[in-house]
């Protein structure tokens, strides 16, 4: 009698949940992965330029909307030339372009120092404090990346705090449609100039 031959038989495999949700946990922890080594290049870039710009931003800010499209619409060479004569000539008294438009020596106004970027800062700052308290009630790193944000907080705050004492309230002095012939004028300057005007048409009256 001849031997009783085997059919082979594709057995189909049925993965249970418990084998579902530990591969949707495993991709999630590896997706997680690639988000931190990402991070952590872009936290030490972010860290070191977060100060500068915070700066730059808040110093420029008011001569750029005197400026306005002179400013923006200015070619890439000399838009850094203005640039530059804002943030040297705000902070310093010093433009180092005459031929571009002349930023004069801010007045210190302690009352800008709270401002857009310094107060991200904060808020910053504040949500690593929260973030570690947090994750010491629960006894796991919930809330991530705690010290990466409160160094790029301390650097806006920084950044942010020390250039409103520079950021000083100026307005134009002239219509002027080139660089160079937009004249700013600080509060100061105005209110000095108006109350000679004052006293101009004072003496005339009387005369």
């Amino acid at each position: 009698m001849a031997p009783r031959k085997r059919t082979s038989r594709t057995k189909t495999r049925t993965s249970s949940p418990r084998s579902r949700r530990s591969r949707i946990s495993r991709r999630a922890k590896n997706s997680a992965k690639q988000g931190f080594k990402l991070g952590a290049k872009i936290f030490p870039i972010a860290k070191n330029i977060a100060a500068p710009i915070a700066f730059i931003d808040i110093v420029s800010g008011q001569h750029r909307q005197i400026l306005g499209s002179a400013y923006s619409q200015a070619p890439i060479g000399q838009k850094l030339k203005i640039l530059t004569n804002m943030i040297t000539g705000s902070t310093t008294g010093l433009n180092l372009f005459k031929s571009e438009y002349q930023a004069p020596l801010s007045q210190l106004k302690f009352s800008n120092i709270l401002n857009k970027w310094s107060t991200a800062g904060i808020g910053m700052i504040g949500y690593s404090i929260i973030a570690k308290q947090a994750n010491k009630a629960l006894g796991s790193n919930l809330m991530p990346a705690i010290s990466p944000v409160k160094s790029i907080g301390k650097q806006l705050l920084i950044g942010g705090g020390i250039a409103g004492l520079f950021s000083d309230d100026t307005k134009t002095a002239g219509t002027q449609v080139g660089t160079a012939n937009i004249i700013p004028q600080t509060n100061m300057q105005m209110a000095y100039t108006s109350g000679m005007t004052g006293n101009d048409s004072t003496l005339s009256g009387m005369n």
